[in-house]
């Protein structure tokens, strides 16, 4: 019985010795055993104004300068939400994660000035973390000048109170993630990758020509490694062969499809550098696509067109489902296509183009000064700034910027036959396209910066949606020529129906022959009312039915995000 008495007289100093301060009058008769390791400690004032980090100043002035962390509960929840910070594409070191833990672990023998440092540090891991989450590690806009997309503001604070006065840690951490079906595929990726074993040293395949199948070629036995190691090929299969047969071919096709190459067995040259890649460097690939979907918005919309720029893709989604599915064409390297987010405001059907500046400085002035007949072979109309027309043969290079190069409409037209507007500042659009022969081919990196689309008057009607106004087919009228001419020439028989029975009454009549003008294109802008977005996306790895799925990572930005991540 003494020994109970004991146990409780040692339990009354400590909540005597820590009593919440909102609490002044507690009463010492009484002992609440709940009390025990959650009471709070008054802080120093100063030591929290020292800060220059007003988001850490505020936290603490809203728990009147008393420690915020008391309860044990709390504690490992972010501990170990931390502890899992891989799993988010982030590092736990990065927050702090072993000296928590340490700290943690001797929370009851810490004397109070340590638990308020605890208690700092726990606060400043944990803004950190769900600024991460959040919004990314790191800030596109200070790593790309192609990049514009709205800079997320976080209430870190907020989250935080919330999670701490509602005890709702869990959904409110949870909601700080984003919860795009793609992230999560993404975060599927990265369990899957680091199911796959420790690689054995693979051989670089350093292949000059292609591998075609039913041939010997000696790398054979490398790539059948390569494929069964990724379980491409399900079953074993002798290494030592040369011979490049059905199954090793099938096996290739499988591999291809879930890299976005032409599945047809034929080894060129991105089919071996997606060979050529690691485990580590495809987790490393992840890692940074994760931190790209951080800088994504949260929020695509309602209704939005979602380009994926590797994958040379285009969806339109309404209301979660997918309504429109096409290929694309985007920028080369030297002028990539950028990553943006906007909202479509018009259509033009039948479009002029004028010439940007990069590509009049790049492509046009220097064909110019070797052969000014380039103007007529390109269409293109030269004007003053009175948009009077400019002969091309007295064209000078030193009055070159003196004038716009316009492409009337026409099929033949570089916008083809319908442009998609939205606004942005790199003077971007979607568009038809004069090259439709390029969406035969798996690399698609071929525009000077805007996206071809592969069906452009589908979406345009589908994007109109007035099927009694603007159907596909009064569209694609609008659009050809051809219909024009053929108007015409209905009318010319309905007029020579009436002039012969003129005539047969009456056969010395002399009627003048109706002449047409020659048929023209003319641009119509249709207004879209519909709020529907553009987001011009980059990521190059996801999972589908626990199948991995990469794409070449045609700008090179996979593996310099990855470095800076984790410097």
């Amino acid at each position: 019985m003494n020994k109970f008495y004991l146990l409780l007289f040692i339990v009354f100093l400590s909540s005597c010795k820590r009593t919440t301060s909102n609490d002044s009058s507690a009463n010492a008769s009484f002992v609440d055993f709940s009390i025990f390791g959650n009471d709070k400690i008054k802080i120093d004032s100063t030591l929290i104004n020292a800060s220059t980090d007003e988001v850490f100043k505020a936290f603490y002035k809203k728990y009147n300068y008393e420690t915020a962390w008391s309860s044990k509960d709390n504690r490992d929840f972010i501990i170990e939400e931390i502890s899992n910070a891989d799993d988010e594409g982030l590092q736990a070191k990065d927050y702090n994660y072993n000296t928590l833990k340490s700290l943690e672990e001797k929370y009851e023998q810490l004397p109070d000035s340590s638990i308020v440092k605890y208690d700092f540090l726990l606060t400043n891991s944990a803004q950190l973390y769900i600024n991460h989450i959040s919004k990314g590690k790191l800030n596109p806009k200070n790593l790309y000048k192609d990049w514009d997309l709205e800079e997320k503001t976080i209430d870190v604070n907020k989250i935080l109170f919330d999670c701490i006065d509602n005890n709702n840690f869990k959904n409110s951490i949870e909601d700080c993630k984003p919860q795009h079906l793609v992230y999560k595929k993404l975060k599927s990726c990265l369990k899957l990758l680091n199911q796959f074993p420790e690689e054995t040293t693979f051989a670089l395949i350093d292949l000059k020509q292609k591998i075609v199948p039913n041939k010997k070629n000696n790398y054979i036995p490398i790539i059948k490694k390569r494929l069964m190691y990724w379980n491409d090929m399900k079953e074993k299969d002798t290494l030592l062969s040369t011979l490049y047969d059905k199954k090793t071919q099938d096996a290739m096709k499988i591999f291809q499809a879930r890299h976005g190459l032409k599945p047809d067995a034929v080894i060129g040259r991105s089919t071996i550098e997606a060979l050529n890649y690691s485990r580590n460097q495809r987790i490393e690939q992840v890692v940074a696509n994760m931190e790209r979907w951080r800088w994504f918005a949260h929020d695509l919309g309602k209704h939005y067109l979602l380009i994926n720029i590797p994958d040379y893709s285009i969806v339109a989604v309404k209301e979660n489902d997918t309504t429109q599915i096409q290929r694309v064409v985007v920028g080369k390297e030297t002028r990539r296509t950028p990553i943006l987010e906007s909202k479509v405001s018009n259509i033009n059907l039948n479009p002029n183009w004028t010439v940007p500046p990069t590509i009049l400085k790049e492509d046009i002035y220097p064909e110019a000064e070797k052969d000014k007949g380039v103007f007529k072979k390109k269409g293109l109309i030269i004007l003053d700034r009175k948009n009077n027309e400019v002969n091309p043969w007295t064209w000078t290079k030193e009055d070159a910027n003196k004038y716009k190069y316009v492409q009337n409409p026409s099929r033949n037209n570089s916008l083809g036959s319908m442009k998609i507007n939205f606004p942005n500042k790199y003077s971007v659009y979607l568009h038809d396209t004069n090259h439709r022969d390029f969406f035969a081919f798996s690399y698609r990196s071929l525009s000077s910066g805007c996206v071809r689309l592969e069906k452009p008057l589908e979406m345009a009607a589908y994007i109109i949606n007035d099927t009694t106004k603007w159907s596909l087919n009064r569209i694609k009228d609008t659009t050809d020529i051809k219909y024009y001419l053929k108007l015409q020439k209905k009318k010319q028989i309905e007029i020579d129906k009436k002039n012969a029975k003129l005539l047969a009454k009456n056969p010395d009549l002399v009627i003048e022959k109706k002449t047409f003008a020659k048929p023209e294109l003319k641009t119509i802008v249709i207004k879209v009312t519909d709020d529907i977005y553009i987001h011009q996306l980059y990521w190059t790895a996801w999972e589908t039915n626990g199948i991995l799925n990469f794409r070449e990572d045609i700008y090179c930005l996979d593996s310099n995000l990855y470095s800076k991540l984790r410097y």
